[in-house]
């Protein structure tokens, strides 16, 4: 693994909520296919899962590999399945998630929610 690929992001200012849709996909299936891109490791800080468990993805403080423009400025999150449809289990851990990145990042703006596949 190259450090150059895994450079300490300057400056936080956004966190971006990335849905898969219909995509039923598992964190390995997602670190596979970012691994498959040429990618070090995974792309995304954190995944939630179906069944609202956080697990980590790429160290917080490091630039991820998740939306191309916002990359050096944000923390990427996946929600694995579709807004509209997330169980209890993961509105609660999606919202303790965001409730802590922004009481450990004060500089950030806004959240931000995309609903394109990883």
């Amino acid at each position: 693994m190259n450090h150059e690929d895994l450079q300490a992001r300057p400056d936080t200012r956004f966190v971006l909520v990335h849905f898969t849709g219909e995509d039923a996909s598992t964190y390995d299936n997602i670190k596979q296919s970012h691994l498959a891109k040429g990618e070090p490791e995974i792309g995304f800080h954190f995944i939630v899962t179906a069944e609202g468990k956080t697990l980590m993805g790429r160290h917080v403080s490091r630039i991820g590999s998740h939306h191309p423009e916002l990359n050096d400025t944000s923390i990427g999150v996946c929600v694995i399945g579709k807004r509209d449809e997330m169980s209890d289990e993961q509105s609660i851990a999606l919202t303790l998630l965001l409730e802590k990145l922004k009481s450990d990042y004060p500089s950030l703006e806004t959240v931000k929610y995309l609903y394109k596949n990883h």
